[in-house]
């Protein structure tokens, strides 16, 4: 697999600011996570009433900024079902430059899996996992064909920065929030939206239900 790439934050979370917290899984479940705390920041925030949550941008060194919407208890659901292009532009035409007195978020690390197989052929992509395969541009072998396509996604979130990872393989066979002070506290389900500034194109999206195993 290709080497990670490390997104380092504008500005940082120190590391002797981490401590232990509870984060709530939901009303009756928590568990006890590394949780980083940011004072005194000043970046984009927007409070959307319609959908109930909150929104914090966290820029990057490079052109890329992070995106973190907390819902309210209870509007996680809301909130995904309207995760949309008019909803993202509304989000950043609303947003901000606000003084976020303490800024609390969890650190969290994700790895998933995806199978290919089953959504390229909706794209039109069949030939290469059948017998009229034709792979000798890659390689010399002969008759064979492609058996899976895996994609794979790394988000790994730490006080520096976010290490971020998106791959592809394929295996060839034989044939909560309080104002006055602002203070925003990421104890709760969340997501997470990682984009190019330049081109305000989504690079990762993740939902965050438990950073201890997600």
């Amino acid at each position: 697999w290709p080497a990670p790439h490390l997104g380092k934050w504008k500005r940082i979370f120190e590391p002797h600011f981490t401590f232990e917290s509870d984060f709530y899984l939901d009303k009756k479940r928590s568990v006890e996570v590394p949780m980083m705390h940011l004072k005194s920041l000043t970046t984009p925030y927007f409070q959307d009433e319609d959908l109930s949550c909150s929104v914090v941008e966290l820029k990057y060194t490079g052109n890329a900024s992070a995106l973190f919407i907390l819902p309210d208890e209870g509007r996680m659901q809301q909130v995904e079902a309207s995760l949309q292009p008019e909803t993202l532009r509304k989000w950043e035409d609303s947003m901000r430059t606000r003084k976020i007195d303490d800024l609390y978020m969890p650190k969290f690390y994700i790895a998933t899996d995806y199978n290919l197989k089953k959504i390229l052929p909706h794209l039109g992509i069949n030939e290469v996992f059948s017998s009229q395969a034709d792979l000798s541009g890659i390689t010399e072998a002969k008759d064979l064909r492609v058996s899976q396509v895996i994609h794979k996604s790394v988000l790994n979130m730490a006080e520096t920065g976010t290490e971020a990872n998106a791959t592809t393989g394929w295996s060839p066979v034989g044939s909560a929030l309080i104002l006055n002070p602002l203070r925003v506290y990421f104890n709760g389900p969340f997501m997470m939206i990682v984009s190019d500034t330049n081109t305000q194109t989504p690079l990762f999206m993740a939902k965050v239900t438990n950073p201890k195993g997600n």
